[in-house]
């Protein structure tokens, strides 16, 4: 896949400052670019999804109109039961307000969605109490497709203490998820 264009990287810095920093280094807080593509057999067809991953940014090419994913997108957020910061369909832009969370998001153990290291105890991400905060753009300047880029930031501290907040890295699992529930609400 060709670097982003000008006017994508524009949109990828729109995201992020519409986020307000929720962006952390992919696994292991390297930044390194990934590409897979995966196939979803979902309620209205199968959905041929393009899944990269530059820095702290996911990006997934879905084969439907920006008309038909803006509400799908919007309908994902509700299904997560966040406080939305705001959702500007003009720009097509979605973002999280601060999300607390311990052991789980979404019916996941948040180990599945975050890697934030590990103490004697365990998984820091399934036993501290996390804060996390994303946001989603759609990138529609290819015709017929939607672009879906999220990101993620998340911090992760040991419940009732003073201590440091530990950075987390997403997994990008969160944000393929947001990608196939686009993909089948579309």
């Amino acid at each position: 896949m060709p670097m982003l264009s000008i006017s994508a990287r524009a949109v990828a810095v729109a995201l992020i400052v519409v986020t307000a920093g929720c962006a952390s280094p992919g696994p292991g807080g390297q930044g390194g670019y990934q590409q897979d593509h995966v196939t979803i057999d979902a309620p209205g067809g199968r959905f041929d999804l393009l899944l990269t991953r530059e820095h702290y940014l996911s990006s997934d090419t879905l084969t439907i109109a920006p008309s038909r994913a803006w509400p799908a997108l919007v309908q994902t957020y509700a299904s997560f039961g966040v406080p939305i910061q705001g959702a500007d369909a003009a720009r097509h832009l979605i973002a999280t307000q601060y999300v607390h969370a311990h052991a789980t998001f979404a019916g996941e153990r948040m180990s599945r969605w975050l890697e934030c290291g590990s103490t004697m105890t365990g998984d820091i991400a399934s036993a501290y109490e996390i804060t996390l905060r994303f946001g989603t753009m759609l990138d529609t300047s290819m015709a017929g497709r939607s672009i879906v880029r999220t990101a993620l930031t998340a911090t992760a501290i040991a419940p009732g203490s003073g201590t440091t907040p530990v950075e987390c890295n997403t997994r990008g699992s969160l944000e393929k998820r947001i990608a196939a529930l686009v993909a089948s609400k579309s």
